[in-house]
């Protein structure tokens, strides 16, 4: 709930002092500090006033960030003048346009998704392999923790099961971060129990690897006898070629070339009896690549 005043008194002098933020000055008039006006709303104001350019460059940095892999300016909450972007006109113009446009985050992602840096590809070049800063390439970038886990259990058709949750619900609908989930802890979601409790950690490390690896949670989906591949065998009787058409398509969104459609068969070859076990076989070995886990 929001107070009804947000003045205080001076403990010497006994002035009223307007709050205000701070950097920049938010006027009251007398009546305004009387009644009950939305100390929130004058402060939302001041935020998309005109004369105010730096709430429309931190949202644009942060959604240049999410969609280009890195922002402008890094860290993406850290704007001042000894942490220039590495493109102050470009940012500029974005925090502008963003403005100019209400403010409206759906036509700023459009403007990004349509502009040339964002289609470049992701392959490196023997000229940009180095670059990490003038976006001549996109960046390759670790799927969130919930997208990550919500692909694991679509794949599989294995729901999550969350404590204080419905059976079934997916990452990304957790109430709250405090909810117990060690594969959502090991790939960075946002810790409660850290300043500030709303950033997430973007890096790859060691422990996700092994993690993906080891994790009893994942091995049920990709082994349980019932998942969506178990069930296409059972169901259908499909053929080896059909089910390692499938699996691609789930986990890459594309079908296996030769070689990979050769080294698979042979999988199942080695495993004539047990067909469930060759697929997850193929299945958690896919799950473990970086054309799985990254976003090119």
């Amino acid at each position: 709930m929001e107070a009804s005043s947000g003045s205080v008194s001076h403990p010497l002098t006994g002035a009223v002092l307007a709050p205000r933020p701070l950097y920049g000055d938010i006027a009251f008039s007398e009546d305004e500090l009387q009644s009950d006006y939305s100390m929130r709303g004058k402060l939302a104001d001041w935020m998309v006033a005109p004369e105010n350019d730096y709430f429309g460059k931190v949202m644009a940095n942060r959604v240049w960030a999410d969609m280009m892999g890195r922002g402008l300016v890094e860290p993406v909450d850290d704007l001042r003048a000894t942490n220039p972007a590495t493109n102050e006109p470009l940012l500029a113009a974005l925090g502008q346009y963003f403005a100019d446009n209400k403010y409206d985050i759906k036509k700023l992602i459009g403007v990004i998704a349509k502009s040339h840096v964002y289609g470049l590809s992701s392959e490196p070049t023997e000229r940009n392999v180095a670059d990490t800063r003038n976006y001549s390439r996109h960046y390759r970038v670790r799927l969130r923790a919930e997208v990550l886990l919500d692909a694991i259990s679509d794949i599989t058709a294995m729901p999550n099961n969350f404590a204080a949750m419905p059976y079934g619900a997916r990452s990304n609908q957790i109430w709250t971060h405090r909810v117990t989930s060690l594969f959502l802890d090991t790939f960075g979601r946002p810790d409660p129990n850290q300043d500030p409790p709303c950033e997430r950690t973007p890096d790859s490390t060691v422990t996700q690897i092994l993690h993906l690896m080891n994790s009893p949670e994942l091995h049920a989906k990709v082994t349980n006898g019932n998942n969506a591949i178990g069930k296409m065998i059972d169901e259908q009787k499909a053929e080896p070629a059909e089910v390692i058409k499938q699996l691609y398509l789930l986990c890459y969104s594309r079908e296996p070339d030769g070689e990979e459609l050769e080294i698979c068969k042979e999988i199942f070859e080695n495993n004539k009896e047990k067909p469930k076990d060759a697929a997850s076989y193929i299945l958690w070995a896919l799950m473990n690549t970086p054309e799985f886990t990254l976003k090119d």
